[in-house]
């Protein structure tokens, strides 16, 4: 597959929102565009950016139409999305893989938008970044990595505790792993050899996080990648009522013991304030010895 790597954008340049999930208002995302403003960039919103449809922001091919509008719009130099939510991936049918091929650039997004990411880099190879979306939590990492990967910058981040050793190159693949998971099976989930994995999660309780973690494992997933990151898992309801179930952790140390590759677990990527924001389909590189993930741009 030959990678498409968006060109890095300057300040003045366009901006296109998109909600490809759940329903936004404008009052939410007043935080998320003034940052993106104050740091020299234009915003142009998606023509059903605010509409909303049950648990989606308004009907799959408006949503998939405002996608590949600013794909073929050449003012626009990146994409965004206002939020996660549900429903990216039933967008997924409606793209016009070709039509992007010739007119890559970055889209920006989180949470849901895993979905999405990851069909756009299975069908045309285009590298998006996770972990940002108008609604998120606005810590310093999270803007210093944002401007890093708008404007093509090299970081590194320095976070998380070693579980395995070892330094590995390889393209950063995954995101949510409940969408992940959503994607196996389907079309639009790529192949994950020599990749270095990528997961977070919210919400889901520690039994569901094992199935899903079962599930890559019979999939051959964790026998083909060449490194793994554990990123945050918050806010499921076991922990706070103390069941027997154990815990989201034991599950993470239970399956990162049986992996022999460079591993890391409570790496800075999450729904948690401590967030970053990552390439997805771009290759970087995992120092587990200290806790290091480099991305050269």
């Amino acid at each position: 597959m030959n990678i498409l790597c968006p060109e890095p954008l300057q300040r003045g340049d366009i901006v296109g929102l998109i909600s490809p999930s759940s329903p936004i208002t404008e009052k939410a995302i007043e935080v998320g565009v003034h940052l993106l403003k104050s740091n020299g960039f234009n915003v142009k919103y998606a023509k059903h950016m605010f509409a909303s449809e049950r648990f989606l922001a308004g009907k799959d091919r408006d949503r998939a139409q405002d996608v590949m509008d600013f794909f073929i719009d050449s003012e626009v130099k990146a994409i965004i999305a206002t939020r996660g939510g549900q429903g990216s991936q039933r967008l997924l049918p409606f793209l016009d893989y070709e039509l992007i091929k010739k007119n890559p650039k970055p889209l920006f997004g989180f949470s849901d938008t895993t979905a999405l990411q990851l069909g756009l880099f299975k069908n045309t190879g285009l590298v998006s970044y996770t972990g940002f979306t108008l609604t998120i939590h606005l810590s310093t990492q999270v803007k210093k990595t944002l401007f890093s990967s708008l404007l093509g910058q090299e970081y590194t981040i320095r976070k998380g505790i070693k579980v395995h050793g070892g330094v590995s190159r390889g393209t950063l693949l995954g995101g949510n792993l409940t969408l992940m998971t959503n994607l196996m099976g389907t079309p639009y989930m790529p192949t994950f050899k020599g990749s270095i994995l990528l997961v977070e999660d919210v919400g889901v309780e520690p039994y569901n996080i094992d199935g899903m973690f079962s599930q890559l494992d019979l999939a051959g997933i964790f026998d083909e990648v060449s490194g793994v990151i554990f990123g945050t898992f918050e806010q499921y309801k076991s922990k706070k009522l103390n069941q027997s179930d154990g815990t989201v952790e034991d599950v993470i140390n239970e399956w990162a013991s049986k992996l022999k590759v460079p591993c890391i677990k409570e790496f800075s990527y999450g729904h948690g304030k401590q967030n970053c924001i990552l390439p997805i389909g771009k290759v970087v590189t995992l120092d587990a010895d200290t806790t290091c993930v480099t991305i050269q741009n």
